[in-house]
This record gives C-alpha cells, sequence and structure tokens, in this order.
C-alpha cells in the first residue's frame, strides 16, 4: 500500500522552494552560479575557523542549489557551482527553517540517499540557515567535511556568528534593490554592513601581518596593532604554553599596563582567565567585574582590577595537535562582546596559533642546524709561541642558518693549518656541506705533506667535482712554520678563494690586507689553474686576523668604508691578546645592531 503520509512533506517542501516571495527574493540578491567577492570571503573564513576542506554559501532555487561563494567542492561541481536537488543537503535547512547538523550522513535517514554523499564525497555537514528580514529562508552557509566528525559548540557558534554576517549582507543587497520602500531599513543595515567589512578587512590583514611573524614578540606586535577603533582593547596580551607544561606572558612593553600584574610565569592550574581558557578549550568572555567574581577568587577579582581592565575575552589558540596558548584581550570599561566581534577574535586566534606553530618549526629547525654546525667547529689547539682565539656569532634572522666555519689542525710535520670559510646558503643544507668540506679539507692538507695550502684546496676541489659534492663558497687556507733560528718568527703561507682578505697588524701597529684574492671555491667550470700561494714573514707582536663577510657587509654601510673601519679598530687594538682583539670585534658588531648574516672571527697572535 502507498504511504500517503509521505504527500504532504514532499507538498509542504515544494511549496516552500517554489514560494513567489522567496524566489523573488533569491532573484533580487543578484546572486547565482557567478563568483561574489563578499560570498567567497565568508566561505573562506568558514574553511580556515572550522578546518574544513569544503565550504559554501547555497541559495537553493526550486529546482538547484547555485554557489557564489564556493571553496573545496571537486569538478565538476567547482566548475559548474551549481547542483541538483538531488544533490543538496541545504535544501533540508530551507524547507526546515532550521540548522541541520550531521555527524556522518551515511547513518541519517533523512539524507542517506543524496547523491551529495556519493559523488561530492560529503560526510559530515553543518548548514545554518541564510533568511531575509520577511523570515524567508535563501539558502545556508554551510561547512562539509569528508569524514566523520563531531562538531563542537564553538564551531557551531562560530558558524552561526558567519551565517549572522552573511544574512546581513544579503539583506543590505535586498534592501538597497528596494531602497525606495526601505530607505531608514537599508540605512541600518549599511551600518552593521560597515562594520562588518572593517571586520573582514581586519581578519584579511591578521592572515597577511600574522604569515610573517618571526618570533613571539613580532606575533604580539602584530596582534595589537590589528585591534583599533572605538572598541578596541585597552590591553592585549599573548600568553605561550611552554615544553614543560607551564604557561609564561609574553612581554610587550608598548601597552601601559603589564599582562596578569606582572605575572611572568604560571601553570595552567593558576586563577587566572587565561589558564581556564586552556583548561577547558574553549573562549571565555567576562562583560564586567561581576561575571569575572562569578568565576574567579576575590585574588584574582583584586589582580584585573589593578590592572584597570573590566572585561576580558580570552581566546584558546588551538594548533594542529594541541593548545600553544592563548590571546587575553582587555577593556578598561565593561564591554558587550558582538557577534562579529567575536568572529574578529576567534579568526585572529586561529592565524595566531598558524603563526606560533610555524614559528616553533623553524625554531626547532634553526635550533638543530645551529647545534650540527657549532658541534663541528673546531676547538683550537695549543701551539708553542702561538695565541689563538675565535668567535662564532649566529645570524640574528630566527631561521636563517648559515655555513660559516673555521678550523686549525697541527699537521704531522708540525706545521698549522688554519681555515676560515662560508658555503653559499643560509639554511640547514648549507650547515651540512659546511661540515663536508671542512673535513674534506682537512684530509687534504693531512695527505699532501710537503705542498702548499694551493694545492690542499685544488685537491678539495677535485674531490667536489668528483664524488660530487654540490658545494661552493669562499675560504682561506693559510699554513703558520715557526722559523727555527730562535727569532720568534713565523712564515704565514696562504691561498683565498674568493674570501674577505686576512688582516695583519704589525708590532708597530700599522695595518695591512693580505692580498692575493682568487675566484671562489666550487666552480670547476671557471677553473683558471692551481690555486696560488702567498707567502709572508710575520714578527713577533704581529696579529693576523681572519673574518667571514658578516664582520663587515651591513645594507646601510659601503663595503669599503666598514672594511675602512675595521682596520682602524684593528690598529688601536695593536699589541692586544687574540682574545681581547676577538671580543672587541664581536662588541663592536653587537654595538652597531644584530647581524643579518652569521659570522666568523679568528685571530692568531705571534
Amino acid at each position: 500500500m502507498r504511504d500517503q503520509s509521505a504527500r504532504p512533506v514532499v507538498d509542504t517542501a515544494s511549496s516552500v522552494l517554489c514560494d513567489p516571495a522567496r524566489v523573488r527574493a533569491l532573484r533580487d540578491t543578484g546572486l547565482g552560479m557567478a563568483s561574489d567577492s563578499v560570498m567567497e570571503r565568508f566561505v573562506a573564513m568558514v574553511r580556515v575557523q572550522l578546518r574544513v576542506p569544503v565550504a559554501l554559501v547555497s541559495l537553493v532555487e526550486p529546482d538547484r542549489q547555485v554557489f557564489p561563494g564556493m571553496v573545496g567542492l571537486p569538478e565538476p561541481w567547482a566548475s559548474r557551482r551549481r547542483t541538483p536537488l538531488s544533490h543538496s543537503f541545504c535544501q533540508h535547512v530551507v524547507t526546515s527553517g532550521e540548522s541541520l547538523v550531521l555527524e556522518d550522513a551515511r547513518e541519517s535517514e533523512r539524507v542517506r540517499g543524496n547523491l551529495a554523499i556519493s559523488e561530492l564525497g560529503v560526510v559530515a555537514y553543518a548548514g545554518m540557515p541564510l533568511t531575509t528580514g520577511d523570515g524567508q529562508v535563501l539558502g545556508s552557509l554551510c561547512a562539509i567535511d569528508t569524514v566523520p566528525r563531531q562538531w563542537t559548540e564553538d564551531e557551531l557558534a562560530t558558524l552561526a556568528d558567519l551565517a549572522a554576517m552573511c544574512t546581513t549582507e544579503l539583506r543590505l543587497r535586498l534592501a538597497t534593490r528596494h531602497r525606495g520602500r526601505e530607505r531608514v531599513r537599508a540605512h541600518e543595515l549599511s551600518t552593521q554592513l560597515e562594520l562588518s567589512h572593517e571586520r573582514t578587512r581586519i581578519l584579511l590583514t591578521a592572515a597577511q601581518a600574522l604569515a610573517s611573524a618571526r618570533n613571539l614578540e613580532h606575533v604580539r606586535h602584530q596582534v595589537s596593532d590589528l585591534v583599533s577603533g572605538d572598541d578596541a582593547p585597552t590591553y592585549v596580551g599573548l600568553v605561550v604554553l611552554e615544553k614543560d607544561g607551564g604557561m609564561r606572558r609574553v612581554v610587550d612593553q608598548r601597552w601601559p599596563v603589564d599582562g596578569e600584574d606582572g605575572v611572568q610565569r604560571y601553570t595552567v592550574d593558576a586563577p587566572l582567565a587565561t589558564a581556564k581558557a586552556v583548561r577547558e578549550r574553549r573562549l571565555l568572555w567576562y562583560p564586567d567585574p561581576e561575571s569575572i567574581a562569578e568565576d574567579f577568587t576575590p585574588w584574582t577579582v583584586e589582580l584585573y582590577h589593578r590592572m584597570g581592565l573590566h572585561a576580558v575575552v580570552c581566546a584558546p589558540l588551538v594548533g594542529m595537535r594541541e593548545i600553544l596558548g592563548v590571546l587575553l584581550f582587555g577593556w578598561d570599561s565593561a564591554h558587550l562582546l558582538e557577534t562579529g566581534e567575536r568572529e574578529v577574535i576567534t579568526t585572529i586566534a586561529a592565524y595566531t596559533a598558524q603563526a606560533l606553530e610555524r614559528i616553533r618549526l623553524l625554531e626547532h629547525r634553526a635550533g638543530v642546524a645551529r647545534e650540527l654546525q657549532e658541534a663541528m667547529l673546531t676547538e683550537l689547539p695549543e701551539v708553542p709561541g702561538l695565541a689563538m682565539a675565535a668567535h662564532y656569532l649566529p645570524s640574528a634572522i630566527d631561521e636563517a642558518v648559515g655555513g660559516d666555519w673555521y678550523d686549525a689542525i697541527r699537521l704531522p710535520s708540525g706545521t698549522l693549518a688554519v681555515t676560515v670559510g662560508d658555503i653559499t646558503g643560509h639554511d640547514v643544507h648549507a650547515s651540512t656541506l659546511m661540515g663536508q668540506v671542512r673535513s674534506m679539507l682537512r684530509q687534504a692538507a693531512w695527505c699532501l705533506p710537503g705542498t702548499g695550502p694551493g694545492a690542499a684546496v685544488d685537491s678539495l676541489e677535485s674531490a667536489l667535482a668528483g664524488i660530487p659534492v654540490p658545494a661552493h663558497g669562499t675560504l682561506v687556507h693559510l699554513r703558520l712554520t715557526p722559523h727555527d733560528d730562535g727569532s720568534g718568527r713565523w712564515d704565514l703561507t696562504y691561498t683565498n678563494a674568493g674570501h674577505p682578505e686576512p688582516i695583519l697588524v704589525a708590532p708597530d701597529g700599522s695595518v695591512s690586507l693580505l692580498g692575493g684574492h682568487g675566484m671562489l671555491f666550487g666552480f670547476p667550470e671557471f677553473g683558471t689553474g692551481p690555486r696560488a700561494d702567498h707567502h709572508v714573514v710575520l714578527e713577533p707582536g704581529s696579529t693576523v686576523v681572519l673574518h667571514t663577510d658578516g664582520l663587515v657587509e651591513r645594507r646601510d654601510v659601503d663595503y669599503d668604508d666598514s672594511v675602512e673601519a675595521l682596520c682602524e679598530q684593528l690598529a688601536a687594538l695593536a699589541g692586544k691578546p687574540p682574545r681581547d682583539v676577538v671580543d672587541s670585534l664581536i662588541a663592536r658588531l653587537n654595538a652597531a645592531g644584530q647581524a643579518d648574516d652569521d659570522v666568523v672571527v679568528l685571530a692568531i697572535g705571534v
């Protein structure tokens, strides 16, 4: 027997979809299959906030649904920007007038036969209605996942907030179309839209600004700069979770109040709003001192009072695997959190979490590379008649890891072999290449007794080309041999492969550059024959200084002027022990501002 009870439901759904007033409102929005920039921004925010692969602004017509805002649909639907109602979950949002939330559509009697499951890959679905001022449901703003998903309360609240903002946009378009009859209402909606556009601008700015943040202090500065205007918070704080599970406040001296009254480090059990946001993994909002008093002890209430904060919002920074920290927004008067403002805060928190994850990755990668690089730097040998000192200074750029190195070994003949070099590149690969080049040059010097430094560098380049090892850069390789006449003099023989020239400081304080600049190493196709050796005799009291280019190359200073200033400083340091010379040069560099490149300085005193 035919089930007659189903007929009224179908008729009701059809009457809703075909309602003339609703169809007219759809037409009056001016939206259809064509992409609309504002609708595209809404789906982009849904995708970021809810971390879903697919998000849609779906407008449901009597026989199809169209997508003026769409991200993540598979082909051919992405190109068509429409589907028949046989592939639509959003029609149920329209016909019921209510949100539709499904953790696994395949288990829902209502939709498990819908072709959106098999052909669009829809499994989890959350859709919120988009309505006119008269209550007509035009479609839905929906989030879609391709695997089963348990939607959280915060996710659904965020989606509802975005749907409210999208509804405002649709209503303004309708009001603009009928502004003769709706002039007053259009003005109200225009004000709301201006606020919505401003908040959208803030979110877009946040995405761009936080994507370039280099460290925690920079992240806090960027977030602080994003919130402005009449209702802007008087305080923005960033708290991060440490590896030991504790919480640490990131200091920002630009703000007139100190975060949580100078509490720098504390545990997640602390009676503070930021700690509670971590424990509960959700946004916390306290609009006035009374609401703060309901959740916290008198000590906490007094603490925020001393800070001058009467309203507080804490947004946890949720990463891919764990909570990374909390953003704290505080106002000096009671503050009601509007729908759009909540969305701005949660979106900024999402972008901040992404920035923190990227910074953690860069810090870990740079830290590993620097540990590797510093582990390969030589402990200088003790050589009778010579004093030596060296210093390696990493780049101030967090993610930049260079290939600068120094090395000093005593050869079987007793001669001292010294190298200072710089592998091209500023990454982990450059550090690993540096280790290979250092070891290969050591072996070449050790296995070629009776030859000069030029022969060792030639042997290095031959091995690099033959193995091959894709390393190239600059270096100075020198040999120091004492005179056997008791004079205290030393023979210095060196070869220079495109490196900054060594500097000789004579006992009388005169300074000279040791010339003989050759081709960079690692470019056999430009070879011009065997490397040349150069020779100079060092008198007792002389000092030879070797360095990499980071010591003299500055963005705002001419290279020649920088070298001249270095020579003047070395003249003033004549007769000083090598350790004092090196420390003075590094101090001068630090005083001039943090270096963009890593630096090696090595001094040898006779």
